[in-house]
């Protein structure tokens, strides 16, 4: 049975008819609904029905008219709180200080970036203010001419700022740049113009001590050099060698005098040289007094290199600066020849090609007291030493020779020399005509060399041997001539997982620089994390054997690797045994250098 036909006002068809018969019968007799009860009782039913029905429907629409106003209401509040929150501004307020004195830095360029990007300068206090900011975490960072950032001084991340409600005031510090300045005169007083001086620091650089070139400067006509915008540290300078400019010479007349080259303060080489230590904002005052002496001829022969094949010069001093003098070379009698060199100790060294990628190099030292005429270089392959690499696994797969693979091996050989005049060399992965890569030193110098070993990927380092010599306990020599060796190493992965953390002497987690020391003291690099304060530090692939772990509030300037002066904080560090495959914890407490901030 189909189901009953509904129109648009909710009455059914039987309704419908009901209602016209109503209207119809009333339309004869106000009264015969009451005699025809027949079709007046289901048509006044049906009434009934439909007034109820209206009634309901009714109802409905009010409540939900009721509801849509309180919901709507509500939306509105909802939205004015969202809208207000979205469309809040705030502001955040701070000051920038000089690092060393607290004094504060006015007109400093404050930079903010993140979900604001903001630029404003301090005022003559010092004090910066950005306003309508929206919530969130910015970076902050402050600059200045005449001043370091804590990221440029330290290395450290930039400094990150919550902006919201109650936001606090906050602080950069700038650290002045340090310089030094000094004048070159001559025995009577007199300024000497045009004489080089050289800038050599003893830096720190992942725990070891390099000597680093920074610069060079040329005396003004007041005898006068500046070397400005120098971090603070340990530097070395020298002046010298100069030509005498005194004299006005005849067109083709060389110069019969000179000025040897001079160490501050006053002596002939850098192992009696005085360092100059320079702290944070401090400008240190250098000043040479030089005297004039006879300047000679130096002259020799190079052989060894291809017929009409070019050859380099370098003339260095004793500290590894190119002295810039002028070489001149004869190709076709493979001669050489330099004038007005003063009284010295210098390294010459020359460069040439035997052809593509076969580099010829030769060196000699030579002490001028007089003219020398018949100096003898003799050019050779450049020294290349093959890394070859076992690779010993817990997995079956793994195990072999890594000499020749389809990927590099893992990990990275660097030669750190002790003389300044010998350039450091680091290992490189060369990829053959079929593909395979092999790892080499290409290029060495000979001279002595302290070995980091770098293992990456999980693996460590078990043995290291070069000829004769145990690499993990001695230094490298490598000879000008005779027999070279292959560096033969050899890789295993089960080392020890070391996690950790670090805490402030408030007992406060503390960020750290993590420093996992081989006990006893070997060649074998330290290990280095950074922990965070909340998530600490992580040290995987560590050597089964002792370690002291030391956890310092700034490590760039320590020298970990001597274990001289480690011995400072060997109280404060934790000791360590560690086994193969072992995982260990360990708390720290935090070392404090007196270079943290």
């Amino acid at each position: 049975m189909p189901p009953p036909r509904v129109y648009d006002d909710g009455i059914t068809e039987m309704q419908l008819s009901h209602r016209q018969s109503i209207v119809s019968c009333k339309q004869q007799s106000p009264t015969c609904c009451c005699a025809n009860l027949s079709l007046c009782r289901p048509a006044l039913l049906g009434r009934r029905r439909s007034l109820l029905w209206l009634v309901f429907s009714w109802s409905l629409t009010l409540s939900l008219i009721w509801w849509a106003v309180l919901s709507g209401t509500a939306i509105a509040q909802m939205s004015a709180s969202h809208s207000a929150t979205s469309d809040a501004s705030f502001t955040l307020s701070g000051s920038v200080i000089n690092s060393v004195t607290g004094e504060s830095v006015g007109h400093a360029l404050v930079r903010i970036a993140g979900s604001s990007q903001r630029t404003v300068f301090s005022d003559g206090e010092g004090h910066f203010q950005f306003e309508g900011l929206t919530a969130g975490r910015v970076m902050l960072t402050a600059q200045k001419p005449g001043y370091f950032s804590q990221q440029e001084f330290r290395g450290s991340a930039n400094k990150l700022v919550n902006v919201g409600p109650g936001t606090d005031s906050t602080v950069l510090k700038l650290t002045p740049q340090s310089a030094i300045s000094g004048r070159v005169t001559d025995a009577t007083g007199q300024p000497i113009e045009h004489v080089p001086v050289h800038l050599t620091a003893k830096a720190v650089r992942d725990g070891r001590k390099h000597w680093e070139a920074r610069g060079q400067q040329q005396t003004d006509e007041d005898g006068r050099y500046r070397f400005a915008n120098l971090m603070p540290g340990t530097y070395y300078l020298a002046a010298g060698p100069a030509r005498d400019e005194t004299r006005i010479l005849p067109g083709a007349e060389k110069p019969k005098t000179g000025y040897p080259s001079m160490y501050y303060a006053g002596v002939p080489d850098l192992a009696s040289a005085s360092p100059i230590q320079l702290a944070a904002g401090q400008h240190a005052q250098a000043d040479f007094s030089m005297t004039a002496g006879p300047v000679y001829h130096v002259s020799g022969s190079v052989s060894g290199h291809p017929p009409q094949q070019g050859v380099g010069f370098q003339f260095l001093s004793q500290s590894g600066d190119d002295l810039s003098l002028p070489i001149k070379f004869n190709m076709e009698a493979g001669r050489f020849d330099v004038d007005s060199v003063p009284l010295g100790s210098y390294v010459v060294k020359a460069f040439s090609q035997a052809g593509p990628d076969q580099p010829l190099r030769g060196e000699l030292h030579l002490n001028v007291v007089a003219s020398v005429e018949n100096l003898h270089l003799v050019l050779g392959p450049a020294i290349s030493i093959p890394v070859v690499v076992r690779m010993e696994s817990r997995a079956s797969s793994n195990q072999g020779t890594a000499a020749e693979g389809i990927q590099p091996a893992p990990i990275a050989v660097r030669l750190i020399s002790s003389e300044p005049t010998t350039a450091e060399s680091y290992s490189t992965a060369v990829r053959g005509s079929a593909g395979a890569y092999s790892l080499a030193l290409q290029n060495v110098e000979s001279g002595k060399y302290s070995v980091d070993l770098i293992a990456h990927g999980g693996w460590y380092v078990q043995s290291a041997q070069y000829g004769q010599t145990n690499l993990l306990n001695d230094d490298l020599a490598i000879a000008s001539a005779g027999q070279s060796y292959a560096m033969e190493i050899v890789l295993r992965d089960d080392g020890a997982t070391l996690t950790g953390t670090v805490k402030s002497p408030d007992g406060t987690a503390a960020q750290a620089t993590v420093v996992a020391v081989p006990e006893p003291a070997s060649k074998v690099a330290a290990k280095v994390a950074y922990s965070f304060a909340q998530n600490g530090f992580t040290f995987s692939g560590l050597a089964p054997g002792e370690y002291l772990v030391y956890a310092f509030d700034y490590a760039e300037g320590i020298e970990y690797s001597n274990p001289d002066v480690l011995q400072t904080y060997a109280s404060q560090a934790a000791h360590v045994a560690l086994a193969a495959n072992q995982k260990t914890q360990v708390a720290l407490d935090l070392i404090r250098t007196g270079d943290g901030d």
